[in-house]
């Protein structure tokens, strides 16, 4: 009797410890295959947050571009803000040998609107650098730039969701609309000579059944001083053609009512930013993160707003003062050189 009781005894322990070992087993094996998974596929490391004033940033102008210059100062100023060092570089120079002595964290090169502006050296020294590369593209009037020198960059920045998908045929890079500020030294509120008065100043084109070509048909227009600028406007003789060399931000200041179809977000910016109330078509609002800006979405909704504002002054001066402290406060070029910093380290 005193055997059995010991034997059951000790039973119960042999089981309980082999319980413990087969546990430890399947542990140890668990273990050891969590082990070889991570040598043969090592996790992937999660970056660091980049610290932006760690950043030593190589800035690239164009060398003769007179449109570029004021906007190579705005935005080399702004960086100045937000990182380290820039050092500013004319696209002429060569970048190898500054690459080879400096610290780079990023190279940010700011695109004429004439194609290519590095010279074939420097473009292979950057296609070689495992540096983070960028560029700012001046590309309003459409790609300009070859698959070759857009391949050699890490991220495009366009003026033109338009381009977008055109950039992505050309290279793996990516692309994201980030338009380049209103200049604040010339689109801002200002008295115009009389020469540049207008009543309604008309941006797009006058395809035929189009919503512009429907107001300028309209006894709305009748007796107004109307200006247009884009294709297909000659047959309207009574309307002044505005011309690529004229001051757009004379222009814009002159006129009491902008009425913009298919516009870029660059020019819906420029004219807030003179504090000029604009209408344009939803498919111009699309690109901007914000109703404050008045948009039409047919015919018949751009010749009632038109007709609403144009007898109400105060409520024309209310919404493009709204438009206009939006720009000031979050299109300025710090603010737009961040989002760039952003699209690329966050």
């Amino acid at each position: 009797m005193l055997i059995r009781q010991v034997n059951a005894t000790l039973n119960r322990k042999l089981k309980s410890i082999q319980h413990h070992l087969t546990a430890q087993q399947a542990d140890l094996q668990q273990h050891l295959m969590e082990t070889l998974q991570d040598v043969i596929h090592p996790p992937k490391e999660v970056p660091p947050d980049i610290v932006y004033k760690q950043l030593n940033v190589l800035f690239i102008t164009p060398c003769n571009d007179r449109a570029s210059s004021s906007i190579s100062i705005l935005v080399e100023q702004s960086l100045r803000h937000l990182v380290k060092s820039v050092y500013e570089m004319k696209a002429i120079q060569p970048v190898g040998p500054y690459l080879e002595r400096s610290k780079t964290d990023l190279v940010l090169v700011l695109g004429g609107e004439d194609g290519e502006i590095l010279p074939e050296e420097s473009m292979e020294a950057l296609r070689t650098s495992p540096i983070n590369k960028a560029i700012w593209l001046t590309d309003l009037s459409g790609v300009k730039h070859s698959e070759s020198f857009i391949s050699i960059f890490d991220y495009v920045f366009t003026q033109k969701a338009e381009n977008i998908p055109t950039y992505g045929r050309m290279s793996n890079a990516r692309c994201y609309e980030v338009p380049f500020p209103p200049n604040p030294n010339v689109y801002y509120p200002q008295s115009v000579l009389k020469q540049d008065e207008s009543d309604v100043y008309i941006i797009g084109d006058a395809q035929p059944g189009s919503s512009l070509v429907e107001l300028a048909n309209h006894a709305l227009l009748s007796g107004k001083v109307v200006r247009v600028e884009g294709k297909g406007w000659k047959r309207f003789g009574s309307f002044i053609p505005v011309h690529a060399h004229e001051d757009r931000a004379a222009l814009y200041n002159g006129s009491k009512m902008v009425i913009q179809d298919n516009s870029s977000v660059r020019s819906v910016l420029e004219v807030a930013a003179c504090g000029t109330f604009q209408l344009n078509s939803i498919s111009t609002n699309r690109n901007l993160d914000t109703d404050v800006f008045q948009c039409y979405n047919s015919q018949e909704e751009l010749i009632e707003k038109f007709d609403f504002y144009w007898n109400r002054v105060d409520q024309r001066r209310l919404a493009a003062s709204r438009a206009m402290a939006y720009v000031k406060y979050n299109h300025s070029y710090l603010q737009s050189s961040l989002q760039l910093l952003d699209r690329i380290y966050r």
